[in-house]
């Protein structure tokens, strides 16, 4: 009895395998998508919903339609992004120094304490780590390219900044705010009505991050829209306006912008009390807002780079 069970187990094992081998071959076989010479198979997708599900949990209830969605957007972008960087250098490496930096900042995210722990928690995501090091490397370059492009095109006004450092120091409640974002570009108000009409049901539906998964255009859509925590102090004065009186949980309207509409999400928030020492939070407001710019100018280079290309399969 025990002899018949063993090899009833064991045929199972090997269905399974021989299952699972059969699976892979036809996604290995299977090309989605190109662009230019790159092309996105059917295990490239299933390996990105793998990704995007270990560092975004909340999108493990979505469908199989809105998985491969979001998975296809988030390829295309790192696809894009490689060809155009591939223009300017002959091959994705960085100083270890910085990809290591930015794994810390990676696996810090997710709670985990140190580079080995978080090969371990790849490996038993069957994630390889190679595959993540090539996205941060990706994100890295890119962004070095966006400086060096753009950097000088930032305009910063330092002495009108010092002046509302000031006036904001008067404030007795000041407020720090962990925020995230959704933007979205339409052509004309049909189109706009339409999209955010469809915005409001999907975040009602399944949630902000998952419908930030789906819909923003902005880079922060692979971590569910999620800003971080900013003062809000150095926020545009357009934007703080339209969510000065936002509590936690509460969304905006949509905010026209350069890139075209923000909707921002009030996560959380913490009063904060510092020393006033003007010339550190001058410092502080100024980085906040050249990095901005430099969102926005990375945004609106990567949508150009996006319609210029020719996207087989699509």
């Amino acid at each position: 009895m025990f002899f018949y069970k063993s090899l009833k187990i064991i045929s199972i094992i090997l269905s399974v395998i021989i299952f699972n081998i059969k699976v892979l071959y036809a996604l290995e076989n299977k090309i989605l998508f190109k662009v230019d010479n790159e092309i996105i198979t059917s295990v490239d997708i299933y390996q990105e919903i793998k990704f995007l599900k270990v560092f975004n949990p909340e999108i493990n209830n979505l469908s199989e339609s809105e998985l491969f969605e979001i998975s296809k957007n988030s390829i295309l972008r790192d696809k894009i992004k490689k060809i155009e960087i591939l223009n300017y250098v002959k091959e994705l490496k960085v100083d270890d120094k910085f990809i290591l930096n930015s794994i810390k900042n990676k696996y810090s995210k997710i709670g985990i304490n140190s580079l080995e722990n978080f090969e371990a928690f790849l490996k038993n995501n069957n994630l390889s780590y190679e595959v993540v090091k090539e996205k941060l490397i990706i994100e890295l370059l890119w962004n070095d390219i966006i400086y060096q492009k753009f950097n000088k095109k930032v305009v910063i006004d330092k002495e009108k900044i010092r002046n509302q450092v000031l006036r904001d120091s008067l404030k007795k409640k000041r407020r720090e705010l962990l925020m995230s974002e959704i933007i979205f570009d339409v052509t004309n108000n049909n189109e706009f009505e339409k999209k955010y009409r469809k915005i409001l049901l999907d975040i009602e539906k399944i949630g902000f991050k998952e419908t930030a998964l789906i819909h923003s255009i902005s880079d922060s859509a692979s971590n569910g829209g999620l800003i971080g925590w900013v003062k809000e102090d150095s926020l545009n004065p357009n934007i703080k306006k339209f969510i000065s009186k936002l509590q936690s949980g509460e969304l905006s309207k949509p905010i026209r912008t350069s890139l075209g509409f923000i909707i921002i999400k009030i996560e959380n928030e913490k009063e904060y009390v510092s020393e006033l020492n003007l010339d550190e939070k001058v410092k502080e407001v100024v980085k906040f807002k050249v990095n901005n710019q430099l969102d926005q100018f990375s945004s609106m280079y990567f949508n150009k780079l996006k319609k210029d290309f020719v996207i087989y399969g699509l």
